[in-house]
């Protein structure tokens, strides 16, 4: 019976350190292996550059017009670990929601914590035409963004 009553006691003192570890890890905010916050999806930045050092857009806007560069970055709390996502383009009109690009896999680099890439608007004004667009990623087989953001295509090169 002490046996038995000595493993019950080993046990429960290894529950109380593992829950009082785990929990001083969260108030810090250890990096977890997937790139979701609990808040809620990461938000997507646009720009028309991307930054030669970070990696993460610049030259901060929402609003692309053709001859732009169409550049886009999310920065996560930590690597992904994993090669591709899968990136969605929905149209966004008054009434409805059209899904232009379906969710396509874009390579990564599972080391980094920034997810960047450009594309000349004109292409997307090619393949989508102009509009308000929501960009979602997606991790494999995820139901859920882990981020998102909306932008604009205009096909006029004036001034926005």
């Amino acid at each position: 019976m002490r046996t038995w009553l000595g493993w019950l006691a080993a046990v429960a003192g290894i529950a109380v350190v593992a829950f009082l570890v785990g929990r001083a890890g969260s108030e810090v905010e250890l990096a977890t292996p997937t790139p979701m916050q609990s808040q809620g999806p990461l938000i997507i930045t646009f720009g028309t550059a991307l930054d030669p050092q970070s990696g993460e857009a610049i030259q901060l806007t929402d609003r692309f017009r053709a001859g732009d560069t169409f550049a886009y970055s999310v920065h996560l709390r930590a690597a992904p670990g994993v090669t591709k996502i899968f990136v969605r383009i929905m149209r966004l009109e008054t009434d409805k929601t059209t899904v232009v690009q379906p969710p396509s896999r874009q390579g990564i680099a599972a080391t980094s914590s920034v997810i960047a890439f450009t594309v000349k608007t004109t292409t997307l004004l090619k393949a989508w035409g102009e509009g308000d667009y929501q960009m979602d990623m997606f991790l494999a087989g995820a139901v859920h963004p882990f981020a998102t953001g909306r932008f604009t295509l205009v096909a006029t090169p004036t001034a926005s």
